[in-house]
């Protein structure tokens, strides 16, 4: 069984205990990629560490993507071997959280635009259409990457587990306009400024990673329509 939940997001109002749990498949997959990369950008902690230097987290991500309806051909790196957890964490903090005027490359969506709140206000409208929040206990702004992630491992989610065509049909849609209004406007900025700035890796392909399951998905939602 898939199994679900959500750290960014509060889905006690969204109806996920009502559901019956997809068990596999396309939609499932697609979930579950969703799931993983929201969760790989979270400030990194010492777990994260483990299952990336154990390989754990690259083969997890492996086996979601043989189920995938495209194929994904960016190879998630490695960490530098002689890294620590603490390296890990203080790399991450450099490129996305700090910095004097900000950081190189936030993982804020409407940083990348010309009016974050206009793009804050936006995203919120999104999650509360479908019955979420941005949780209480975890203080990550709605335009987050790993929040506006975690909202797509929603969607499609819900997607997989509708039991009718016409009841997945508003998990779709929503995911074209997701895409097309957010994710998919920024997060290729995100990736050409990352690459410029030659870090570790392991983060520029795990953003080049996203960047191709945003752009390749959104073509197969296109497929679907037809």
């Amino acid at each position: 069984m898939f199994g679900f939940s959500l750290t960014g997001l509060d889905i006690k109002d969204a109806g996920v205990d009502e559901i019956k749990e997809p068990e596999g498949g396309p939609e499932v997959a697609r979930s579950k990629c969703y799931g993983m990369l929201a969760a790989s950008f979270n400030v990194p902690d010492e777990t994260q560490f483990k299952e990336l230097t154990a390989g754990t987290y690259k083969e997890r991500l492996a086996e979601a993507c043989t189920e995938l309806p495209f194929e994904i051909d960016v190879e998630i790196e490695a960490l530098p071997a002689e890294w620590s957890a603490e390296d890990f964490h203080s790399e991450y903090l450099n490129l996305f959280d700090v910095g004097a005027g900000g950081p190189p490359c936030p993982l804020y969506g409407g940083v990348w635009g010309a009016d974050r709140m206009k793009v804050m206000e936006e995203v919120v409208r999104f999650y509360n259409y479908f019955g979420l929040k941005t949780s209480e206990d975890r203080r990550i702004p709605p335009d987050h990457l790993s929040t506006e992630l975690e909202f797509m491992h929603y969607l499609t989610y819900r997607e997989a587990a509708a039991p009718m065509p016409n009841l997945a049909a508003p998990y779709r849609r929503a995911q074209i306009d997701f895409i097309d209004r957010q994710l998919g406007r920024w997060v290729p900025k995100l990736s050409e400024k990352l690459s410029g700035l030659d870090p570790a890796p392991y983060f520029t392909s795990l953003v080049a990673y996203s960047e191709q399951l945003l752009e390749r998905d959104r073509a197969h939602l296109d497929e679907e329509k037809d």
